[in-house]
């Protein structure tokens, strides 16, 4: 199972799926199978006909998904080993959403790969980013589409 935590807004994606957190309570939940250190909640999410809780260990900072069913019986425990930017995925999100014509009509294809590099969270040319940023103002006249990258 693909599951992906954004550590700062507390979202996990699972299969292409963002949940968002019902609740940030913090709570003992167990002993950490690597380094066996207390475990503790981070957010709970609803999950089919359960609940997906994110919890970290105190001591080597793993972080685990664990799927529990709707009685509160363990399911299933899956370490994170995947991050995500809930922002920089919004942002791509964004960027795929627009006709591919209209952004050539403005931006040079370097300006638009630094946009889509930037947006995936990724090392881009600033120089080509600060080319682009210039033109969002005119690309917004043209087209009614304003961009935030």
């Amino acid at each position: 199972m693909d599951i992906r935590y954004d550590v700062e807004n507390n979202v996990v994606k699972v299969e292409d799926i963002d949940l968002c957190p019902q609740s940030l309570d913090i709570n003992f939940i167990g002993v950490c199978s690597h380094c066996n250190s207390d475990v503790f909640s981070m957010s709970y999410h609803p999950y089919e006909d359960g609940m997906l809780v994110i919890a970290k260990c105190n001591s080597c900072d793993n972080i685990y998904a664990i799927i529990y069913d709707k009685d509160w019986n363990w399911q299933s425990e899956e370490t994170i080993s995947q991050f995500f930017d809930l922002k920089s995925c919004n942002d791509l999100k964004f960027l795929d959403s627009i006709n591919k014509k209209k952004l050539a009509a403005v931006f040079t294809p370097a300006e638009i790969d630094s946009m889509y590099t930037k947006a995936r969270g990724e090392k881009y040319t600033r120089q080509y980013l600060y080319r682009a940023r210039k033109k969002y103002v005119d690309f917004e006249d043209l087209f009614g589409i304003k961009i935030n990258i």
